[in-house]
């Protein structure tokens, strides 16, 4: 049986590196990261999930939901 895709669980694992002060699972607070963080962010999440987040759209996805959303709109 294939994995069922969870986006939840590429920023949970990403972000416990890059910021572990922050709350997975606040889903709607400014994540308050630094443009690169933002961007080591999003390149450990494309990574692991497989799905290209460019920098231009990494500056963009400031909260969890954000980045979730992005992930499950990408997926294929």
């Amino acid at each position: 049986m294939a994995d069922q895709f969870a986006p939840h669980r590429y920023v949970s694992s990403a972000l416990a590196f890059v910021a572990p002060g922050v709350d997975p699972d606040d889903l709607d607070t400014d994540l308050g990261l630094t443009t690169g963080d933002l961007q080591y962010l999003a390149a450990s999440i494309s990574l692991a999930s497989g799905i290209e987040i460019s920098d231009r759209d990494a500056l963009g996805l400031r909260t969890v939901r954000a980045i979730e959303e992005y992930l499950a709109r990408h997926h294929r």
